[in-house]
């Protein structure tokens, strides 16, 4: 078998989970059983992959009705923002890294689906950026192309699935950290709509969720049907490809291919019409996720890298009263009711520019990284400030384009007007009518150029004696 000669951290693996349950002895058995099945993994092609043995991993419900659990015997990486007791978790930075004492409820809810875990993803610190640099370890290869960046924060869960390690990995998403990684490396990436019932003041940006190899696994692992939109009729799309939360520019070699492809969703039966999606709102409302960021990041603890240090600090300055107050202003923004009333359903590009080097964000100034990636990702943190589900999807299969980028359209429901599983099959429809286009013209060979985005702010013309 052909290795690739990566490390484990670059596979996007931050650890193997060794079984509580079992004795020592066999317990050391299995974390050796599973660090060679992750290595074995790595070799091309699916065919010669071992028969995976998920003996070792933490198992999911012994109830005999699990075989019908959405996830029965999936082996699941679970991103390492969460907890497994006994377990050690880093949150992506070796500085913070602990054994846990108790199983959170991120991962019991995978138990409770029927999953196995079989171990942790890598992740961004604390899962505040876009890109996944974990500190003190590798940081993930993109199996696409090495010279392009991950995405983050869920790019070790994106990595390890578009590697054939796993078939599905956990994910969160708080400002597109499913979206992103999947957009990065070829993968369907579906944010659902959030469940807040339980959230702080009614609000979360996060969505639990999952990165998997293709829409069928997405589908079993959300536990939603395929062909929900037989029936639909009358489905209002919207398309655009100006940002949402930025003034800068977009790749025009994104930009028409999208434009393109989304012209071709008319053909569906279930679509009324295409138009095109004004401003859902003013610029300034992404100060309001902007601010809720650092007020989130404003209790962690101990070493952080500069930019999440620099949103700390931020948050520190926030206080309680202002808090509560970003809470109601978020749950009052709803395009749905404004701009977006006449629309069912908006469509833009994923990413601004394919994915940069890596290193691309971390080489610059806290305020530029920051500017940098909201250039990058314009539009997906929408989805998070009004809890709609959004999903991105590859326009083409990364097989028929190697070593080339796919490139990403993201699809998003307006409000409650279309569900998850429509969504999916929109995303599905995507792909077939993109079939009628050259591939080359809907992947790209190199990476992307941020600093071509403009995001970097312009001195004011000013007079010497002004």
């Amino acid at each position: 078998m052909r290795r690739t000669g990566l490390s484990q951290a670059q596979l996007g693996v931050a650890r193997v989970y060794s079984s509580p349950k079992a004795s020592d002895a066999a317990a050391q058995a299995g974390a050796d059983a599973g660090a060679s099945a992750i290595a074995e993994r790595t070799a091309a092609g699916a065919a010669d992959a071992p028969e995976r043995t998920p003996k070792h991993a933490h198992a999911g419900t012994g109830d005999p009705r699990a075989a019908q659990l959405p996830l029965a015997g999936e082996e699941v990486l679970l991103k390492d923002l969460h907890q497994v007791a006994g377990e050690t978790v880093s949150f992506g930075s070796c500085h913070q890294a602990r054994v846990a004492e108790h199983t959170d409820s991120a991962a019991t809810a995978l138990l409770n689906a029927g999953a196995s875990l079989l171990g942790a993803s890598s992740t961004a610190e604390f899962g505040t950026v876009a890109y996944t640099e974990p500190v003190g370890v590798d940081q993930p290869v993109n199996p696409l192309n090495a010279a392009m960046m991950v995405g983050g924060s869920s790019g070790g869960a994106a990595t390890a699935v578009a590697r054939g390690l796993v078939d599905v990995a956990h994910a969160t998403d708080g400002g597109g950290s499913i979206r992103i990684p999947a957009a990065c490396c070829g993968l369907v990436g579906l944010k659902p709509a959030h469940d807040r019932t339980h959230a702080p003041g009614g609000f979360t940006p996060t969505a639990q969720g999952f990165i998997a190899k293709d829409l069928a696994h997405t589908r079993r692992a959300y536990g939603l049907e395929a062909g929900t939109l037989a029936t639909r009729r009358g489905l209002r799309l919207g398309y655009t490809n100006a940002p949402f939360h930025s003034a800068s520019a977009v790749d025009p070699a994104i930009a028409a291919p999208t434009a393109a492809v989304a012209s071709l969703l008319v053909t569906h039966p279930a679509v009324e019409s295409l138009a095109p999606a004004p401003r859902p709102y003013p610029r300034a409302t992404f100060e309001l996720f902007s601010e809720f960021l650092a007020a989130r990041c404003a209790d962690l603890p101990g070493t952080l890298t500069p930019l999440t240090a620099c949103l700390r600090d931020r948050g520190r300055q926030i206080p309680a009263h202002r808090r509560q107050l970003l809470v109601e202003q978020i749950l009052a923004v709803d395009p749905s009711s404004g701009p977006w009333r006449d629309l069912d359903v908006v469509i833009n590009p994923t990413l601004a520019c394919a994915p940069p080097a890596p290193n691309t964000f971390s080489a610059l100034s806290p305020r530029l990284n920051f500017l940098a990636q909201t250039a990058w990702t314009p539009w997906g943190t929408l989805w998070n400030l009004t809890g709609w589900a959004a999903v991105s999807v590859p326009l083409v299969d990364p097989a028929e384009v190697p070593g080339r980028w796919p490139i990403s359209l993201m699809v998003g429901a307006v409000g409650e007007r279309v569900s998850d599983a429509e969504l999916l099959d929109i995303a599905e429809f995507v792909q077939s009518v993109a079939r009628q286009l050259p591939a080359e013209q809907l992947s790209m060979a190199e990476p992307g150029d941020v600093r071509a985005l403009g995001f970097e702010p312009r001195p004011e013309n000013r007079h010497e004696h002004e």
